[in-house]
């Protein structure tokens, strides 16, 4: 029994160190290294990633028309990150949900899960199981339409869903930081020449019982955890406008500071017009996580916020400051 037992203890370090520790375990069921032990760079001294991308909802989906691609724009971005790849730049990809999944979360309220009703039993109530599944099935058709077209264009892309491995409390992520095995398993990817794709989605919430997880937090996460020195949003305007750039005399903002301390804007003048499905935030929730981003991602030398495949993304890819476009910097 005994030499079974060193036999299997031998088998097992075996496997945790040469196996699952660099793929960041098998969902999550091996213990890995807390954030405390965690670094954002390699043994040599070089980060994870190089630049750390969110191709926004208005990106690649049509956000007025319920589940509608935008093929045009999800094309020209991908072509972008196809070349950048091509290029030897390291990357890290998360892409909203558009008109998949917001109008699903919003019909049975699974951003609020429980926290409005007076029961907390298990399991959920009938209909926010209804809205949860409903909502999921939306955000990962569109997540299968992503990396279908990330492929087509020869990125090897391998998409990283959430749920439901990474949960929230009170709608922030538990423990205030990515599972170790998210951040491991995107580090294991990225170290065999792949690209990790994630996506805003309905997780599963210790205190609300389901809410939903935005592309944008894994934004602020996957710049901190993989040592990226930029990151670019993708939306379909070239930046941040003072106005919505439909209405006369909107004027785009070339550059906004940031208060690297408390992650406060200097910012005036600036609409921030929500669509009434969007249930992560709009544009302000898109700025403050530009902000947290410099604010907590110490790597990370500047945001961009630019139009799918323009000249302008082309340029914040490289970590460039795009002459059409707006820059975030820490003041």
């Amino acid at each position: 029994i005994l030499a079974q037992a060193i036999l299997f203890q031998k088998f097992q370090n075996t496997l945790m160190g040469g196996i699952l520790r660099p793929m960041g375990g098998i969902l999550g069921c091996f213990p890995l290294a807390d954030q405390s032990q965690r670094s954002a760079v390699r043994a040599d001294g070089s980060p994870w990633c190089d630049v750390v991308v969110k191709i926004g909802g208005s990106a690649c989906t049509q956000k007025a028309q319920f589940e509608t691609l935008n093929s045009e724009r999800l094309a020209a971005s991908c072509k972008q990150l196809a070349a950048l790849s091509g290029e030897g730049v390291r990357m890290a990809v998360i892409h909203g949900a558009g008109s998949f999944g917001h109008q699903q979360a919003k019909e049975f309220g699974v951003s609020k899960g429980t926290s409005e009703t007076a029961s907390t039993a298990w399991p959920l109530p009938q209909r926010l199981r209804e809205g949860f599944a409903k909502t999921r099935l939306s955000v990962t058709t569109l997540n299968k339409y992503v990396i279908s077209a990330l492929v087509q264009e020869g990125l090897p892309a391998v998409a990283m869903s959430p749920c439901p491995f990474v949960g929230t409390s009170q709608k922030k992520l538990t423990g205030g930081c990515l599972p170790a095995a998210a951040a491991e398993g995107a580090k294991g990817l990225i170290s065999c020449g792949l690209v990790p794709v994630v996506h805003g989605d309905a997780v599963l919430d210790e205190s609300q019982g389901v809410a939903i997880l935005s592309g944008d937090v894994w934004m602020v996460e996957f710049c901190r955890e993989l040592g990226a020195k930029s990151a670019v949003f993708i939306t379909d305007v070239d930046g941040v406008f003072t106005k919505p750039p439909s209405e006369p005399g909107a004027e785009l903002v070339r550059e906004i500071l940031v208060d690297p301390k408390t992650g406060d804007l200097e910012l005036t003048g600036v609409s921030m017009n929500t669509a009434s499905h969007d249930v992560t935030g709009g544009l302000k929730a898109k700025l403050d996580s530009a902000a947290n981003v410099l604010k907590c991602a110490p790597s990370v030398q500047a945001v961009y916020i630019v139009k799918a495949g323009s000249a302008a993304a082309g340029q914040a890819l490289r970590g460039v400051a795009p002459k059409q476009g707006t820059t975030l910097r820490r003041r």
